[in-house]
């Protein structure tokens, strides 16, 4: 089934997924570094690449990464073709490959085995990841005010630049509770 997205939807995913999931607060991001790094590292790769993927595409990619995750759990197609950019797109995809096995092949690999069919795993699963783009979210807001419509790439540029490898290549992270005892 393919539900029509309304702006008014599309805009109010994140407190509809604050609610349900909860948020970080700041200050508590230490613990969610490594997905936080792995999100992060995503965007700014596709940053550099494309400088129109800012601040407000890279907003829009987390609505839609967040969109895409309710419809995982509540079993629903979401037509999101009237919010769709080139920029926006690109983003989503890169923070989506940084979570998603069902974006990521590597990431479906290594879950091979875990039991993310029913709902109350996916939910547990997308959980943290729901967390970070709540968080990134805020994150985005906050640099935008302070430093422009680049601000969130430019304070991310300085803070994790230099660790960030200068390719393609999407990072990603899987919960080891979740994976097991398999090997990666």
């Amino acid at each position: 089934m393919e539900k029509k997205i309304k702006r008014y939807d599309f805009d109010r995913i994140s407190g509809r997924m604050a609610q349900k999931f909860g948020s970080i607060k700041k200050g508590e991001e230490e613990e969610h570094s490594i997905s936080l790094f792995c999100m992060e590292s995503n965007l700014l790769k596709l940053h550099r690449e494309e400088e129109k993927r800012d601040g407000r595409r890279t907003v829009e990619a987390i609505h839609i990464c967040l969109l895409t995750i309710d419809g995982y759990l509540r079993e629903i197609n979401y037509d999101l073709g009237a919010f769709l950019s080139e920029e926006n797109q690109a983003l989503a995809h890169g923070l989506l490959m940084s979570f998603d096995p069902f974006t990521n092949p590597e990431i479906r690999e290594a879950l091979e085995g875990s039991d993310l069919d029913s709902g109350e795993a996916m939910e547990a699963y997308y959980e943290e990841p729901v967390k970070c783009l709540l968080r990134l979210e805020k994150s985005i807001e906050l640099w935008t005010k302070a430093r422009g419509n680049n601000g969130y790439f430019q304070y991310i540029e300085d803070l994790m630049g230099d660790t960030v490898k200068k390719d393609t290549k999407m990072e990603f992270a899987v919960p080891a509770d979740i994976v097991g005892t398999q090997e990666i």
